[in-house]
């Protein structure tokens, strides 16, 4: 009886099929989605290469923290020991996320022992210090502001947004310190141009400010809007050209438009006809200041907020044309945006021609009078 019974159950197992497969390991599973992590990743970064710096719509993209280019593949990395059986092969793929982020990061090499690129400052180096105010002293004790700016000890102030805001209407409206600088830093010299001020210990030979207007690709739209301050709009760079001990070196004030007010609804049509606008602002303001640099012979700094980050394309512009002044500094990650919190971004930059020697380079607390750091910078130019 138990073998005809044992014979019936082995041919009804038959008829069923073989049982089901079993579920695939976990770290099989963990493989797979560390591997689409992978792909989905580095094709992000190839295409945020392609398209950074020249397209209005990508600039929502362009403005994550540059270290999210090496902590995400980091992270990947640190999960490759899940993936078996392939763990050594997606932590090499991991890896290689890495070395391909590392220079969009914002990282100071130089920062690292033995490799700066600074050197000693002679007694006669030209102390520089950039900064966009935010506002000038709107909301802050005036006092404070001066005395802040007197404690920088600088020999030449690049200084940008000198000028107020009315919140109401949301636009920029004029504003004149220059008597108060001229009280304040007796001796000095000082121009001004729409919102950018320069403020200088030695001779102002010449000056101007370069015109975006001619460099607009779509006036139409990059124009300043009815009942703005046009200056605000037209000249995003201010030249000043120094006579120090006997030689001229040209400072340029730049400060480059944002790319977007996140104070606007992301969904709506103005902040869409807001974005095209400013991107068009933006390129013709650097248009106009390589136009310049191409055609100026002598040293030069440019120092300023270019609203734009390390992993932006259009620093290269100026990288093929001068230097960062990054290799003097010994901070790892300079950053710049937010002065208030932890800061992530590098907004503000410096860069000189090869005739200038960069002795130190390094972010400077705003003591709550800017949500930009500032940048002190020692230089000799060259002749």
């Amino acid at each position: 009886m138990s073998t005809r019974l044992a014979r019936a159950q082995e041919s009804a197992a038959a008829r069923e099929g073989p049982p089901p497969a079993a579920p695939p390991p976990p770290r099989g599973r963990a493989a797979r989605l560390l591997a689409a992590a992978i792909v989905v990743w580095t094709l992000f970064v190839a295409v945020f290469m392609v398209l950074t710096g020249e397209h209005w719509w990508w600039r929502p993209a362009e403005l994550m923290p540059p270290l999210t280019f090496v902590v995400v593949p980091l992270l990947l990395v640190l999960l490759a020991p899940l993936a078996r059986p392939a763990r050594l092969r997606l932590g090499a793929a991991a890896l290689c996320g890495v070395l391909l982020g590392l220079p969009l990061a914002g990282l100071n090499v130089h920062a690292l022992p033995g490799v700066s690129g600074g050197s000693p400052a002679p007694p006669d180096a030209v102390r520089v210090f950039a900064w966009n105010t935010e506002y000038w002293a709107d909301g802050d004790d005036p006092d404070a502001f001066y005395a802040y700016l007197r404690a920088q000890r600088a020999d030449v102030y690049l200084l940008q947004e000198h000028v107020s805001w009315d919140s109401g209407a949301h636009r920029p409206v004029p504003a004149d310190h220059v008597a108060a600088l001229s009280e304040h830093f007796p001796g000095f010299h000082v121009v001004a141009l729409g919102e950018l001020l320069t403020l200088s210990r030695y001779p102002i030979e010449d000056w101007r400010g370069l015109d975006n207007w001619p460099h607009l690709s779509d006036p139409a739209i990059g124009m300043p809007p009815a009942g703005g301050y046009p200056d605000y709009y037209r000249y995003k760079t201010l030249r000043t050209d120094l006579r120090i001990d006997g030689r001229l070196t040209t400072f340029y004030n730049v400060h480059v438009p944002v790319q977007l007010d996140v104070s606007m609804d992301p969904f709506s049509s103005r902040f869409v006809s807001f974005m095209r606008a400013q991107e068009v602002r933006r390129q013709a303001t650097y248009r106009a200041l390589e136009e310049d640099l191409d055609g100026n012979e002598l040293p030069a700094v440019v120092a300023g907020d270019m609203n734009a980050t390390s992993a932006m394309g259009e620093l290269g512009r100026l990288g093929d044309r001068l230097r960062d002044a990054l290799h003097a500094s010994d901070q790892l990650h300079p950053v710049s945006w937010p002065a208030g919190g932890p800061a992530m971004w590098r907004l503000d930059w410096a860069f000189t021609s090869d005739a200038v020697t960069v002795h130190d380079y390094r972010m400077v607390d705003s003591e709550g009078l800017s949500d930009h750091r500032a940048q002190a910078l020692t230089v000799t130019p060259g002749g």
